[in-house]
């Protein structure tokens, strides 16, 4: 039994079983508030024909109602291939996103059992992966990609592959990371090339073409599309423009730093003590006879997420830190390797430090299995798709204006409630208002509003409140499912634990 707790694939069974029990039984975790953005024009095309997300007209005219382009396209076509098979429900997506995954989470534990020494547990860094609770982006299918060629990378550099066949992969899948999602594509580009660089820094031959064909790749194919298809670039400009990756030099705020924390503990651990470690390295490789391909992988995906981390605090959007989860099981492994020739009282103490940043970033994964299967329990996935349909049920196959979370607009899109309004894009958040979600209410009309419990305390109560103010404009009564408040309603609480509630908000306006 005590081998069995120490194997990896033990570990991913138990973090996998988890992930099911919560998904079959609670259908946790709930679609974000950006989902049905990356799934609407699939389910429109599907369901009407038109490549085009109605949902997002307001913000995005091009991809609202011309040609959804707010995205790469590769995470759209095997979209497009699972809802075709298996509905468009939004059960459906989390299905396949949990399946998304399964996959990555399968190649990280097969890059471990390749690459890194047999004699090692490295079950303590699988358990990591407790912190990837967020699955309902393209960026799921993303890392796919790029893990498949950092596996392809590493086993290339041990000799297994042949040289043809691992640089074509690895070109391929660098290309399709790209263009499923252009910075989880340049991230794992970035871990790759800095694998290789740091081989040849230990002595062995390395080849960069397959990164500059790739560069060169992505530059033709992309101005084929920007020449071709003009309009899917503007597309994509326009919600590049509204929602920057890149938003200027700033000074990282607290709940930034907080998330980094949380999100990323290893990568700051390696900080201090992989230059320790590294230095005394010679120690691990006197009880450690097999190729060491996992060093440089180690090092290089260690650099890669420390730039990432880098640019997230101070000019990107600081949501990028999750990015490197994945990744960050092999960093957890390499330190746990190079901590082998240590002296006993100091390894039982990094192991100390290697748990502690595993509890923090299980902390959402805790939440969701605790508060987030009480609030299940208050109102299911099903309840509230019955609450969700019957609301709708008056403006079927109508034209109706009603504003929904994303997490039900995959229902409103099965009753062709066409005209519905996606929660987050009422108007162009281009042109900065501060109250501009109240005037792009008064300006809509909506008859109702039906929200998740995150999206009303994020975003609507107090808008709902200032509305409210307004008796000569518009008369509003709410009705919410909830019986147990959700983290999202404690302010302390709602960065902490997010997106655990199915139980609906409901507002009615009667306008004047």
């Amino acid at each position: 039994m005590k081998e069995r707790l120490r194997n990896p694939w033990f570990a991913l069974g138990l973090i996998l079983f988890w992930r099911v029990a919560l998904l079959v039984f609670t259908a946790q975790p709930v679609p974000a508030n950006d989902a049905f953005l990356f799934d609407g024009g699939v389910i429109n095309w599907l369901r009407h024909g038109e490549y085009c997300n109605p949902s997002l007209i307001e913000a995005y005219p091009i991809s609202g109602h011309l040609v959804f382009s707010a995205y790469p396209p590769i995470y759209q076509v095997v979209l497009l291939v699972w809802m075709s098979a298996f509905g468009m429900s939004a059960f459906s997506a989390m299905l396949m996103h949990f399946l998304m995954f399964s996959a990555g989470a399968f190649l990280v534990v097969r890059i471990l059992q390749k690459n890194f020494p047999a004699n090692q547990s490295y079950a303590l860094a699988v358990l990591f992966l407790a912190g990837i609770t967020f699955n309902d982006r393209p960026e799921d299918l993303g890392h796919i990609f790029g893990l498949a060629a950092l596996l392809l990378t590493v086993r290339h550099l041990d000799g297994k592959i042949g040289t043809l066949a691992a640089e074509a992969g690895i070109t391929l899948l660098l290309l399709c990371a790209l263009y499923t999602s252009p910075v989880v594509g340049a991230f794992y580009f970035g871990c790759a090339f800095l694998t290789r660089t740091a081989a040849w820094f230990f002595g062995r031959r390395i080849s960069i073409a397959p990164f500059i064909a790739v560069v060169i790749l992505f530059a033709v194919i992309t101005s084929f599309i920007v020449k071709i298809h003009p309009l899917w670039w503007r597309g994509f400009l326009e919600n590049a423009h509204t929602t920057p990756s890149v938003g200027g030099f700033r000074l990282p705020s607290l709940p930034d730093l907080l998330k980094m924390f949380r999100a990323a503990p290893v990568f700051l651990l390696a900080v201090i003590a992989l230059p320790f470690l590294l230095a005394r390295r010679e120690k691990t490789f006197a009880v450690e006879n097999e190729n060491k391909v996992w060093l440089p992988l180690t090092i290089g995906v260690a650099a890669m997420g420390l730039m990432l981390l880098a640019a997230a605090m101070l000019f990107l959007s600081p949501n990028y830190v999750a990015y490197g989860l994945y990744v960050q099981v092999l960093l957890a492994a390499g330190l746990l390797t190079l901590a082998r020739g240590l002296e006993l009282k100091i390894r039982r103490w990094f192991s100390v430090l290697m748990i502690c940043s595993l509890a923090l970033v299980s902390v959402r994964l805790v939440g969701i299995s605790t508060w987030g299967v009480a609030c299940a329990s208050d109102v299911s996935y099903g309840r509230a798709d019955e609450i969700v349909r019957a609301e709708l049920q008056p403006f079927a196959n109508s034209g109706a204006r009603i504003v929904l979370s994303s997490a039900f607009l995959y229902r409103a899109a099965q009753m062709d409630v066409r005209d519905a309004v996606h929660a987050d894009w009422l108007r162009d958040k281009r042109v900065a208002e501060t109250d501009g979600d109240f005037k792009a209410l008064v300006r809509l009309r909506p008859p109702k509003l039906i929200l998740t419990q995150f999206d009303y305390y994020r975003a609507y109560q107090n808008v709902v409140e200032e509305l409210r103010q307004h008796p000569e404009l518009v008369t509003v009564s709410l009705r919410d499912a909830a019986k147990i408040r959700p983290p999202e309603a404690i302010p302390a609480l709602s960065r902490v634990v997010q997106h655990v509630s199915w139980a609906p908000v409901v507002v009615e306006f009667s306008w004047k």
